[in-house]
């Protein structure tokens, strides 16, 4: 019946103002993300999953996987290549420090990017608006962190070889020197592993998957994007941890000009940084560009179709000077075009000053940061 009451009984006028939000499911909404990662199933495997139940609260397997290895590794071999002569890198270059604190920022990272995007699924309601939801909430493949972690290893064996192999390395820097080629690298690699894999996933994975995908966007956002704002958020959250490991990188690689440490910085030294400077901002602008196409090309294809549905409501469509619209027909071509409206004024991602302003510092930060400790 048309003129049915479907307000529940309270009026739009008497409604209580926190009605709306009461209606909402909050639980829906801040679920927390529990799933392990590759990391953290890595981790159970060596024993960190009986340790992580042991312990009062839910702390993941591979958090306690990074701060018994470094907190342990570290300070062991570094005191014992002091104590027995041997080079202790922190010593050469105080700015190296800095690296164990990268490799308990990368585990935390990996969580907490994955974690924030599976509250973005839930804020996008993605599993409700495709016919196959897993591939947009599920972004990270098994097999992603797996080849990252081989070819770290391989690499990091290749270059053992390209030293002198294991021997070479022992006469030249000590025992500390070879455990740290052939054990601890590969530990490291596995958190770095982790990192990238869902760096990846969020930057480059999750935007081909949605470009895609039939979710649409959604034209009704009071925010004027479509609904895909988290996503972008996300993507250019994900690249500022990038941003502080390249920092943290032109210190630890450019640092010895500011503390006169025995080595500093070579032409491949240049080269290497400024290769992942370049790869780091592919990734977010790849993120940033597919997001904007898919945007364009959603508006274009719903105002198409608007414009079709129009056009069986008007005599003479194409002539601006003699089409029109019957009165019976002119509260439905309202309607179209009002809705054309609210399409056309969907912002494509990123839409303000103030998101692409943030996206140009954070890209000419790092290099920025190089130019200026090199030049000291």
């Amino acid at each position: 019946m048309a003129g049915a009451d479907t307000s529940g009984g309270v009026s739009a006028d008497t409604e209580e103002p926190g009605a709306v939000m009461d209606a909402l499911d909050e639980d829906e909404l801040t679920a927390t993300f529990t799933e392990d990662l590759w990391l953290d199933r890595l981790a159970r495997k060596l024993g960190f999953g009986r340790l992580s139940e042991w312990l009062p609260g839910e702390t993941p397997p591979s958090y306690l996987y990074a701060l018994v290895l470094i907190g342990t590794i570290v300070p062991v071999l570094n005191g014992r290549a002091y104590l027995v002569g041997d080079p202790v890198v922190y010593l050469q270059n105080p700015f190296f420090v800095l690296q164990p604190i990268a490799l308990l920022g990368a585990v935390y990272g990996s969580r907490a990017l994955r974690r924030r995007y599976h509250q973005v699924t839930r804020e996008m309601n993605i599993a409700d608006r495709t016919r196959d939801p897993d591939k947009l909430i599920d972004i990270v493949p098994d097999w992603l962190p797996w080849a990252f972690f081989v070819s770290a290893v391989l690499l990091n064996y290749v270059r053992v070889l390209a030293l002198g192999g294991p021997v070479a390395i022992y006469q030249d820097k000590g025992l500390s020197a070879v455990i740290g080629w052939m054990v601890v690298n590969p530990i490291w690699a596995s958190i770095a592993a982790q990192f990238f894999a869902v760096y990846l996933s969020v930057e480059l994975i999750a935007p081909w998957r949605l470009w895609r995908s039939d979710i649409g966007i959604d034209f009704r956002d009071p925010e004027g994007l479509g609904g895909l704002r988290p996503l972008g958020e996300l993507i250019k959250h994900a690249y500022y941890y990038m941003v502080a490991g390249l920092i943290a990188f032109a210190l630890v690689t450019y640092g010895p000009v500011l503390s006169v440490a025995e080595w500093g910085p070579t032409a491949t030294t240049n080269v290497i940084f400024t290769t992942a400077w370049v790869a780091t901002v592919a990734t977010v602008a790849y993120g940033v560009f597919t997001l904007h196409r898919f945007m364009r090309r959603e508006k274009r294809r719903e105002l198409h179709r608007l414009k079709q549905v129009e056009q069986k409501y008007t005599d003479d469509p194409w002539d601006i000077t003699a089409y029109t619209v019957s009165q019976d027909d002119q509260e439905m071509v309202d309607e179209i075009r009002q809705r054309m409206e609210r399409v056309s004024a969907t912002n494509e991602y990123p839409a303000t000053f103030s998101i692409w302003s943030q996206l140009l510092v954070s890209i000419v930060l790092p290099k920025a940061a190089q130019l200026l400790i090199a030049s000291v």
